[in-house]
């Protein structure tokens, strides 16, 4: 697993879905994602300064993830890894788990098929050009 150490909540990707961890300023493709700030406002020391997890999203796309803390390599044990009650994996579907450290913090480990770029189009968009 690749973990930040995110100083809004950790956050946990499988380490076979990751492409590379590379600086911000050198991602150039999209807006990289920052899925935290729903939860709460980015760190004014922020992302331009961090680094950006890119990993294979949704139809296999490369999507930047904004790595806004420290960020660990290691494994998790599967008994770690708690699933989410039914009510928050509805309304949360970048969410696949939880999951406990040895510490006893706990991580999010996100779902990244269920990630898209910005910059990808709504489905059927392709089929129905606009008429402006």
């Amino acid at each position: 697993m690749v973990h930040v150490r995110d100083p809004r909540v950790q956050w946990s990707v499988r380490a076979s879905s990751v492409v590379r961890i590379i600086p911000a300023a050198e991602w150039r493709a999209s807006p990289a994602l920052d899925l935290l700030s729903a939860l709460a406002p980015t760190p004014r020391t922020g992302p331009r300064g961090g680094r950006v997890v890119v990993v294979r999203g949704a139809g296999g796309r490369e999507v930047a993830l904004i790595a806004a803390g420290a960020i660990d390599v290691g494994d998790v044990d599967a008994a770690n890894v708690l699933a989410l009650p039914e009510v928050l994996a509805d309304s949360s579907p970048h969410v696949a788990a939880i999951i406990t450290a040895h510490d006893a913090s706990l991580s999010l480990l996100l779902e990244l098929t269920a990630l898209t770029s910005p910059v990808d189009t709504v489905v059927g968009e392709e089929l129905c050009p606009s008429r402006s």
